[in-house]
């Protein structure tokens, strides 16, 4: 009891109890410790609002990516005002936070130049559009579907369902192939046919093929001709026109439909095969 005592009576410079000034200290960092959860709390809350609501009011305006992008962009944003607010509840100055401000500025100007490279690539793809979500492109050797374009990086599904995830800065810098740019795609087919069928009544099937097939465009000019002998066949290539939406699944069915029709028409295409004799080496 007199330890207690005596730590209880001791004073500092001012004359104040320095047990009393420790215990107001330690409530005032608690509650303001609260404070700052709680600004936190709400703030988090506020920002999803208004998240909700920017997509709400930019889907009638802006493609997919656009909206990605600007939401990501207030969100951080959002983040780092909030942040702010709670370092002046918490008790920081005004002064101290602008010159902290300040050194974490140079600093990352410094040491992150490819984290500001990456907000420069995002801002440069959101108003040039070289290719936007739900688009097929190829980039770096990873070819599919844009499904997300966000402050930092692009993030492209493969044909395999996996996830690219590329940054942006080496998305500007790199050739981006973007197969769905315009509004028609041509169909390149390189078709063998043997050497011993009627290769000018192949080229006529594959001719009325272009005009009657459903799903290409017959009112651009196919071109279709023989290019090439092969080791065992005669090259045919068939160069026709669909609209970039169902490309694949018009492809795939389009040479399913030439087999159909070749077989039809005893047109035959080549394929490796295998001949095997069996001599009989015994001398009865």
């Amino acid at each position: 009891m007199d330890f207690l005592a005596t730590i209880t009576a001791l004073e500092n410079e001012d004359g104040k109890k320095i047990f009393e000034v420790m215990v107001n200290d330690t409530v005032s960092l608690c509650v303001r410790v609260l404070v700052f959860i709680l600004i936190f709390y709400i703030g988090k809350k506020l920002i999803n609002i208004v998240l909700t609501y920017v997509d709400l009011m930019s889907k009638d305006r802006f493609d997919v990516g656009a909206r990605q992008f600007s939401k990501s962009f207030i969100k951080l944003g959002m983040y780092i005002i909030l942040f702010l607010v709670g370092l002046l509840v918490f008790g920081f100055k005004e002064q101290s936070i602008i010159t902290m401000i300040s050194a974490v500025g140079l600093g990352v100007g410094i040491s992150l130049k490819g984290f500001l490279s990456n907000i420069a690539g995002g801002v440069v793809i959101l108003f040039t559009k070289p290719f936007t979500v739900g688009e097929y492109i190829e980039v770096n050797g990873a070819f599919g579907e844009v499904y997300k374009i966000d402050v930092f990086s692009t993030h492209i599904n493969t044909l395999d369902s996996k996830r690219v995830i590329i940054p942006n800065n080496v998305m500007l810098n790199s050739n981006v192939i973007n197969h769905d740019a315009n509004e028609y795609r041509r169909i390149k087919l390189e078709i063998p046919v043997s050497y011993e069928c009627d290769q000018k009544r192949a080229v006529e099937v594959l001719e009325n093929i272009s005009k009657t097939y459903e799903g290409l465009e017959h009112d651009r000019k196919p071109f279709i001709n023989i290019m090439a002998y092969g080791d065992s066949s005669v090259n045919i290539y068939f160069i026709v026109w669909t609209k970039r939406e169902g490309y694949y699944r018009t492809r795939g069915n389009l040479i399913a439909h030439i087999i159909e029709v070749f077989n039809k028409e005893n047109i035959e295409i080549p394929y490796n095969k295998l001949d095997v004799n069996i001599k009989n080496c015994r001398g009865d």
